[in-house]
């Protein structure tokens, strides 16, 4: 970390390891020790201790101990962020999961972490995260959708998830765009649970859009949900209910990515 604790920094290193976990091993140590850089702070903090790792094919499981959950918002998001980066250098390690005393963590908005990759960390800016994120629109006849990127400043304050889906819920800035969420859609509360994001919104999601079928609304939403780490499946509630329909479309079952409705795919 900077000196300030309020980004990420990065310096050179060879490793000696030669299978993942010898990696694993050493880089964690490293990253719990004090930098070349005296300027710098080291990764990890002194007060933090790992207790135990597993690697699951692709995955690493990293088990801090209590101490860090004592860490505050953004040294939190940065300890992550250096940790992760550094995990998915390794061959063979795509994935990074922590856990806190054998629970998985949860980050101060009472939000399971889940999966992180490299790319769930793009760059630091003061004391944000530029976070890569994948959104899915209507496109101009309302019949199918279009992706697009956008960065996002991710701070720990707030879910992904809901920035996310506040992105759609402000609509597309691209030209060949358009909204996919009727006017008026609040967002009511959204947590992701075992691979499943729920996600609760008023009653003005069930106004549809003209032109824009029932699959491009819903599916703007799943799509771009499943494209975060961690998150297989959205369940949908209305005011804290579960709805039957949306349209002529059975809307209270689990949905699961859908990309044949996405230009890109067609």
């Amino acid at each position: 970390m900077d000196s300030k604790t309020s980004g990420i920094v990065s310096e050179g290193y060879s490793p000696y390891g030669v299978t993942k976990e010898e990696l694993v091993v050493e880089l964690l140590q490293v990253l719990q020790s004090d930098p070349k850089n005296m300027v710098y702070k080291r990764a990890i903090p002194e007060e933090v201790t790992i207790k135990d790792f597993t690697i699951t094919n692709n995955q690493l499981l990293i088990n801090f101990d209590t101490n860090y959950s004592q860490l505050s918002e953004i040294p939190e998001v940065l300890c992550r962020a250096t940790v992760v980066k550094t995990m998915c250098q390794i061959p063979g390690i795509d994935f990074v999961l922590f856990n806190v005393n054998g629970q998985l963590l949860i980050d101060s908005n009472g939000v399971q972490t889940g999966l992180m990759t490299s790319e769930f960390f793009i760059e630091n800016t003061g004391a944000e995260i530029n976070y890569k994120v994948t959104l899915y629109f209507a496109n101009e006849t309302g019949d199918s959708l279009k992706v697009t990127s956008r960065n996002i400043f991710y701070t720990g304050a707030a879910p992904i998830e809901e920035l996310v889906i506040n992105q759609l819920i402000n609509g597309p800035t691209e030209i060949g765009l358009y909204a996919s969420i009727p006017n008026g859609t609040t967002l009511l509360n959204v947590s992701t649970k075992e691979s499943i994001c729920y996600v609760d919104f008023n009653e003005k999601f069930l106004e549809k859009l003209p032109d824009v079928t029932d699959e491009v609304t819903i599916y703007s939403v799943v799509n771009s949900l499943v494209e975060l780490p961690g998150i297989n499946k959205v369940q949908f509630r209305i005011n804290g209910k579960s709805v039957e329909t949306f349209g002529n479309t059975s809307f209270d079952v689990l949905f699961e990515r859908n990309l044949s409705i996405s230009e890109d795919n067609q």
